[in-house]
């Protein structure tokens, strides 16, 4: 039994290993296996052993890149179209040095659009096949029309006249074909053949192409079109010598440079299927840059010299310097080397000064250098002038011929000078100063002119150029207060009028105006502006215009009033002194629940003047300073308040109730907020009491009555500390509060007191703590 087990085992174990094999042979061979070959392909690459090892190597190292052999009699309209490819991934381009890339292949970034068909421009010479669909129309006597296919042999069977072979005919053959055979059963008529539906074709794109593999395209397809859908030579291949194959032969090698550069598609043709498109690594290459019209690096199809690469890069520019070209040459196993050639199209071929002739090696550097070329004998004239540039200058040319040239504009040229560049030999710098007004002058004339040298640069000025722009200014109650250009005779009036015209809050009885003389000193003069001196007084440049604010002016004098009167709301204030008791009495007085002595009086302004006088600060700067054990100096806190509750301004309601406004009244201002409490329900008693609450108000009662009816003092209250708030914002504190008596609306506050912890035994442990280590450190020295 035990036997048993060990061979079942062993069995489990061979089939475990066999079945790991299969599996990696099939992941091994997946990629020829997946990718089938149509008996007419492998009969096409039988005839070309290299493209066959070839196509079997791109397809081993493209197992995912699979394409699936069409059939060939397909039912669907071809046209022009082609199916995507069994293509390896795009080859890296090679890095080329600078900027420079390699000519031509700048045609093939553009993506092929597949969809678009292939047009034909004459049918005559297409070969037929088989799949092709040919239409065959009969007219005159016989009126008939075939729709016939090729077959695989090449033949179609036209009734009457039985099976004819179309294979390898070129259309214009087969119609021809066509018309002699039906002639012998028909007479008087016509004939037409044309193509239906096309058939399609197997080509294979191979080498340094960018997406090679093997492609099914139209049979409309010509050399150029498979090329460029297959993204065209990489920038290691050859666009010199790309061949095409036909059953194992060369049929043609193209060199596409005759296409890029001349134009010439004459070398493009149509494929037949299994035609293969064979990109060579490209050999030998120049660089060419500097002055030429088209810098790149370009392949060398022979024996080309230097002359035929400065064809190819499409000659010199304007600039170019070719009587010293600069070729630098790396030798197999030597130093670089520098060569310098003659290629001025001046001297002929034969000449011996001329390297026209230089033969060229792989990986020479061509550099054509810009001349040096300074032009001469020309003068410019610029600025104020009609027709500024550059003149040709002649020896006796003279200054004042350049201007009347240039010919002058008729307004803003600064006639007081001109300035004449002068550039010498030695790149000096020379500025020469000339009256414009006595050059133009014909009787002064004489005395100013000069002649011209070599580079002169006249430059004519604009009285804007050099007269500086002046300006007055204006500011205050204008409604565009700023600065303005001062013109001549300027009035006062006309700059108001420029600035908007005065606001209506302007004060019209004096208006101030700065002026600074020469020495800087200041002048004020003031202006009644309705009076006609406004009009009289003329305007100096950078004099100081102010337009002041009727005193005290203010639309917006309004308070507010709420809670408990007749008609609260906003009120614009009837007069500068207006007071409280004339707004209660505009109000409508109070309401039957109103209660006056807790009347609130508050006004923004208060916080907004501390802020001006930094009180915060110097109440911060008024702290006591405390250093802690580590030497670090702090400042203590000692008080806090909030600004804003410093607004409320404390008002006795009812003196001025009583006096009718004549004791005690406060004169209101813009801004201030007034409110009127309801009748309050009791007296509030707050903080270290018993019970924190509203007690009814008893007449004639002391605090005292109300802390024993709040259950009076708890432990942590601090007695002393105690405070009666008023309902009118007064606050009485300590013996004073005692004192008091209590009135309706009044608050009763108890703080807490802070006691220090004076625990003895916690105290006395950590005496016991120190003295301990004292003794320790006294022993541990006398033991030293």
């Amino acid at each position: 039994m035990y036997t048993h087990r060990g061979e079942g085992g062993k069995m489990r174990k061979t089939i475990f290993w066999l079945f790991i094999l299969i599996l990696v042979s099939i992941s091994w061979f997946r990629p020829l296996i997946a990718q089938t070959v149509s008996e007419d392909d492998l009969e096409q690459l039988k005839k070309n052993p290299d493209l066959y090892h070839q196509l079997l190597q791109q397809r081993g190292r493209s197992a995912t890149n699979r394409y699936s052999t069409p059939t060939i009699y397909d039912s669907r309209e071809v046209g022009g179209g082609v199916s995507q490819p069994a293509v390896q991934p795009e080859a890296p381009a090679i890095e080329t040095t600078g900027a420079l890339r390699p000519f031509g292949h700048e045609m093939f970034e553009r993506e092929a659009d597949l969809s678009a068909p292939i047009e034909i421009a004459n049918g005559g010479d297409y070969v037929l096949g088989p799949g092709d669909n040919v239409l065959i129309y009969l007219w005159g006597k016989v009126e008939r029309e075939f729709n016939l296919t090729i077959d695989r042999q090449g033949k179609v069977f036209t009734p009457p006249i039985g099976e004819i072979v179309a294979w390898g005919q070129t259309l214009d053959d087969f119609r021809d074909n066509l018309h002699a055979k039906f002639s012998r059963v028909y007479s008087d008529f016509d004939l037409n053949v044309t193509l239906g539906k096309i058939r399609s074709i197997r080509v294979y794109l191979i080498g340094e192409v960018k997406r090679p593999g093997a492609y099914t395209v139209s049979s409309l397809t010509t050399f150029f079109n498979a090329l460029y859908q297959a993204g065209g030579p990489n920038e290691r291949g050859s666009l010199r010598h790309i061949r095409l194959l036909r059953g194992g032969k060369l049929i043609r090698e193209i060199d596409l440079y005759d296409f890029l550069i001349y134009g010439d598609n004459s070398m493009d043709m149509r494929l037949r299927s299994g035609d293969a498109i064979f990109v060579p690594v490209v050999e030998a290459q120049v660089f060419v840059a500097g002055e030429v019209r088209r810098p790149a690096i370009y392949e060398l199809a022979g024996d080309e010299t230097a002359a035929d690469a400065l064809i190819l890069a499409g000659g010199a520019t304007v600039m170019g310097y070719l009587s010293k070209v600069s070729l630098e040459r790396v030798a197999q196993g030597s130093e670089p080397r520098l060569i310098d050639l003659n290629l001025d199209p001046d001297i002929s071929e034969s000449d011996s000064a001329s390297d026209k002739n230089f033969a060229l090696l792989s990986g020479d550097r061509i550099t054509v250098g810009a001349r040096y070329d300074v032009q001469r004998n020309y003068v410019a004239v610029g600025g104020m002038v009609k027709q500024p540039g550059r003149y040709q200058r002649s020896p006796d040319r003279m200054l004042s011929e350049l201007i009347i040239d240039a010919e002058l504009r008729p307004d803003d040229v600064y006639f007081e000078r001109m300035n004449i560049f002068r550039t010498h030999p030695d790149n000096r710098r020379e500025v020469i100063a000339v009256s414009l007004q006595a050059l133009m002058d014909e009787k002064t004339r004489a005395a100013v002119d000069m002649a011209l040298q070599d580079r002169d640069s006249a430059h004519i000025y604009s009285i804007n150029e050099i007269k500086r722009v002046k300006h007055v200014n204006i500011g205050g109650e204008v409604k565009f207060p700023g600065q303005y250009e001062l013109f001549d005779n300027m009035r006062l009036s006309d700059l108001i009028f420029l600035s908007g015209n005065l606001k209506r809050a302007a004060y019209m009885h004096r208006a101030e105006l700065a002026r600074t003389d020469s020495s800087g000193e200041v002048t004020l003069t003031y202006i009644n502006l309705s009076t006609p001196m406004v009009e009289r007084t003329i305007l100096e440049e950078d004099d100081q215009v102010s337009i002041r604010q009727i005193p005290e002016w203010n639309l917006n004098r309004k308070v507010t009033i709420d809670g408990e009167v007749m008609f609260p709301g906003e009120y614009t204030l009837a007069a500068r002194d207006e007071t409280l008791w004339s707004l209660i009495q505009r109000a409508g007085e109070f309401t039957d629940a109103a209660f006056p002595s807790g009347l609130s009086l508050e006004r923004q302004s208060i916080s907004q003047s501390i802020f001006r006088h930094n009180l915060d600060r110097v109440v911060a700067s008024s702290a006591e300073l405390r250093e802690d054990s580590l030497g670090n100096v702090r400042r203590r806190e000692s008080i806090s308040y909030d600004a804003t509750s410093l607004n409320r301004i404390i008002v006795d309601v009812p003196r001025i109730i009583n006096s009718a406004g004549k004791e005690g009244d406060v004169i209101l201002q813009p801004g201030d907020r007034i409110f009127v409490p309801r009748t309050p329900s009791g007296i509030s008693v707050l903080g270290a009491v018993g019970a924190n609450g509203t007690i009814r108000f008893e007449d004639e009662r002391k605090p005292k009555y109300y802390l024993e009816r709040a259950g009076g003092f708890t432990k942590q209250a601090n007695k002393d500390g105690m405070k009666l708030v008023k309902a009118d914002g007064r606050v009485y504190s300590g013996s004073a509060a005692r004192k008091q008596l209590v009135e309706l609306g009044d608050a009763i506050v108890v703080p807490s007191e802070i006691k220090k912890d004076r625990n003895f035994m916690k105290s006395l442990s950590s005496l016991v703590t120190v003295i301990s280590g004292l003794a320790t450190s006294v022993f541990v020295i006398t033991k030293l």
